[in-house]
């Protein structure tokens, strides 16, 4: 019986002779465990995210303040002799622009919760038509093997994602709002190489893990597989990189 280390290294490097052995369909459950791996992370790298950004942002922004009415109210209160409650409240207050980023940052957080297991759905919906269109026979639950699968490098591509910015934003800070942009831009610029080589890399990953997995699973050849996986995700790879 092959070792841990021994079947995860014929999985990463040689799947077709993987799931010659294993069908797909067997590894259901272990993909589905891998998106929601996936789900959690997302969640706790927006959290992460945020508070990176919070911490390079050294800056205030003016705003309306929440606790004054409005001052139709309380001009109309003038007139009449009673005054609302909080009209002596200041009409502006300043904000924290750091802390406004991170809550819209966390607001995102419930749906990057579910973004995961919706890919998740379409990416099996996209093979298995993909596996007919090859003249292939896939199983639906062959195929959302194969997309729950695709979560894996997805994992890395997060952890390179989150490092390259926390790489970038390590001796930046923001003192101005209006000219967030253009430094988040300029500190990114260094780093933005190395994300597109990631997104390059999962891609590519995708292409040679899924291939393998959908020629088993539809019973076509390799080749077939490859095309017939290879043309989505290469249509992802230019939205990702647009």
């Amino acid at each position: 019986m092959p070792s841990t280390r021994e079947t995860l290294r014929q999985l990463l490097l040689h799947p077709t002779d993987f799931f010659e052995r294993r069908r797909p369909a067997d590894t259901l459950p272990y993909a589905v465990a891998l998106v929601v791996v996936l789900a959690i992370a997302t969640v706790v790298g927006t959290f992460v995210v945020g508070s990176m950004l919070a911490g390079a942002i050294d800056a205030t922004v003016t705003m309306d303040n929440p606790e004054r009415p409005p001052d139709w109210m309380c001009e109309d209160a003038d007139s009449q002799g009673s005054t609302p409650t909080g009209c002596d409240e200041p009409e502006t207050v300043e904000r924290d622009a750091g802390a406004l980023v991170y809550d819209a940052m966390t607001g995102y957080a419930p749906l990057l919760l579910f973004a995961p297991f919706v890919m998740w759905i379409l990416g099996a919906i996209v093979l298995n038509v993909a596996g007919r269109l090859v003249e292939g026979s896939p199983t639906w639950s062959g195929t959302f093997a194969l997309s729950g699968w695709a979560a894996l490098p997805e994992l890395g591509r997060l952890v390179v994602g989150v490092a390259a910015l926390r790489y970038a934003l390590w001796d930046t800070t923001i003192t101005s709002v209006q000219q967030a942009p253009a430094a988040l831009e300029a500190a990114m610029a260094p780093v933005a190489p190395i994300v597109t080589v990631a997104t390059i890399l999962t891609v590519g990953w995708q292409w040679h893990l899924l291939s393998g997995r959908l020629a088993v699973d539809a019973d076509v050849h390799p080749r077939a597989a490859h095309v017939a996986v290879g043309v989505p995700l290469g249509v992802w790879l230019l939205l990702a990189l647009a």
